[in-house]
């Protein structure tokens, strides 16, 4: 391989110089030493202004290659003669796909025909050019994600760090270790290590027979039931790893609903032994789906790698819970309520500031008019049940919706604003959890329990209802309060809506993962209750991802 070096001295510069300057007849080795020095104390310009070239009125980003280069004057990083280190670049790239990510973004065909093409000046700035812009997008990708998520739907926006090329290239022109280098590059989070290992398994699941046949649909197999589709229940489960000693019985008995209802458990379902729809659609999901979520979840991951918060609020909105995390470890755990298919949850991260104790609602203008406008036309008074005041939108001005003809209006002209006053009724319930941000969005209590005991709990109108508001504001509070739960019983017993201040800002991220791998070990898949698992791996196939196990 050709390397650049400055190893020429003056002497050889004389030599040179002599030669022509006596006019004589060199012999032809001499022509060709002289040559060749001349070319090797050329070669380093050469090879600059030609990587400068390359890079330059290129946009931004080659401007800031040429910049980083410049900077370093312009020595090479892999064109500089140890093959180690290109190998090292190359066999990293060859990783990605193991990573759920696309082989041909990262150039890799061309960097092994530069590679091997040449060893002229020219040649070497190629290779560094193409080896410099195959790396930084190979790191920015693999650490950062492949896809913007706010370009796949409205509602999906993860904050997703992506780090400016200087500081890509930056570390790279630091490494002693090329290959522990590039180590270093996917999340180091023990979730994304999991996940790797367990897309190898449903590969080789893929290849092989997988879980076995499908159980067959029908209706809800119930204790005593007996049934032709329980020896294939049985065979299915028992392939899914919940051990069972007879795999030919008819009978829904025991054995098989002790079997089910811990798969329920583990997949996030209610634990009552009933094999219907939803748990149905579990047990048969197959290991080709399962890997399209691990693949799409690998991509969520690396959106958000990096520091959550040593005190954070993580919740998930297809596992319906949220939990106050403590350096890592669940201080709170509890079930929420989140928004129908048509009133997604947005995905995003913002930070918690204050929470508020009997608050009112401002009902949106969307709920007031396409929802109490209809019942307002049938029965006035159902503000009045509903302790809700209404006043003319703008002045502020009190109405009694009694005196109001509302066939005149519709969802387009609802002049009025409706506020429902505080108390047991109220829709945000005692206590709502405010991290103000651009969706309007934010966790509360609520009046409506039943809902906390669903299998699939999407059905408010996009905020957060959770499960144990009491528990939850004491636990913020505990780390500002040597007594936190008469600080906030005080505030809710005046019975005045009061704000009370967190000390300590708490960062709140809205995700959704429908596969991860919990504490005792086990797999953890969830329903992809809108649609959103589906968005994200066709726009990565898009971008070139494939799954090798499903084409063979």
């Amino acid at each position: 391989m050709y390397h650049f070096s400055n190893s020429s001295s003056l002497r050889n510069i004389f030599f040179a110089i002599t030669i022509t300057a006596l006019g004589a007849t060199a012999p032809v080795f001499a022509q060709e030493t002289a040559t060749e020095t001349v070319i090797e104390l050329t070669s380093e310009e050469r090879f600059a202004a030609t990587l400068q070239g390359i890079f330059a009125d290129g946009g931004r980003d080659l401007a800031d290659f040429a910049n980083f280069y410049a900077a370093r004057d312009n020595q090479p990083i892999w064109a500089g003669g140890n093959s180690k280190t290109m190998l090292a670049l190359i066999t990293a790239i060859e990783q990605a796909p193991n990573h759920g990510m696309a082989l041909g973004r990262y150039n890799l065909v061309e960097l092994e025909a530069l590679w091997m093409a040449g060893n002229t000046p020219e040649d070497m700035a190629a290779l560094e050019a193409a080896a410099a812009q195959s790396y930084v997008l190979f790191a920015t990708e693999i650490s950062s994600g492949i896809l913007d998520p706010t370009s796949i739907h409205e509602e999906m926006n993860s904050t997703r760090h992506v780090p400016e090329i200087a500081d890509v290239l930056s570390g790279i022109s630091t490494a002693t270790n090329m290959t522990a280098h590039y180590q270093t590059l996917p999340p180091s989070s023990a979730g994304y290590a999991q996940l790797l290992d367990l897309k190898k398994e449903l590969e080789a699941l893929i290849s092989s027979e997988g879980w076995g046949p499908l159980v067959p649909t029908g209706r809800t197999l119930r204790p005593g039931n007996t049934s032709d589709r329980v020896p294939a229940l049985r065979v299915r489960l028992d392939q899914r790893g919940y051990d069972l000693d007879d795999l030919t019985s008819h009978t829904y008995g025991d054995d098989i609903i002790a079997a089910v209802k811990l798969f329920q458990t583990d997949f996030g379902l209610n634990s009552d032994g009933l094999v219907g729809p939803q748990t149905l659609s579990s047990i048969n999901a197959q290991p080709d789906g399962r890997l399209k979520q691990v693949i799409v979840n690998l991509e969520r991951i690396r959106w958000m790698n990096y520091e959550l918060g040593s005190r954070h609020i993580y919740v998930n909105i297809p596992d319906f819970t949220a939990s106050v995390m403590d350096y890592g470890v669940p201080t709170l755990s509890f079930r929420v309520v989140v928004g129908t298919g048509k009133n997604q949850t947005a995905e995003f991260s913002d930070t918690m500031t204050h929470m508020i104790a009997n608050p009112t609602w401002n009902v949106p203008y969307s709920i007031a008019s396409e929802e109490y406008l209809p019942k307002l036309r049938a029965d006035p008074t159902v503000l009045a049940r509903e302790n809700i005041l209404m006043t003319v939108r703008g002045s502020g001005q009190l109405v009694d919706p009694n005196a109001i003809d509302f066939s005149y209006f519709d969802e387009d002209n609802f002049p009025f604003f409706l506020q429902q006053q505080a108390g047991g009724g109220n829709a945000l319930g005692r206590v709502k959890f405010m991290f103000p941000n651009r969706f309007n969005i934010y966790l509360h209590d609520t009046p409506s329990k039943s809902l906390f005991s669903r299998d699939a709990r999407a059905f408010s109108h996009g905020c957060v209802r959770v499960q144990k508001p009491m528990e939850f504001a004491y636990t913020l509070l505990s780390l500002q309060e040597d007594n936190p739960e008469a600080v906030f019983n005080r505030a809710l017993n005046s019975g005045e809506e009061t704000q009370i201040d967190l000390a300590s800002p708490v960062p709140v991220h809205i995700v959704y993962r429908t596969v991860w791998i919990d504490d005792a070990g086990e797999v953890q898949y969830r329903h992809d209750v809108y649609g959103r698992d589906t968005l994200v791996f066709d726009a990565l196939v898009n971008v070139g991802v494939t799954l090798p196990a499903l084409d063979s």
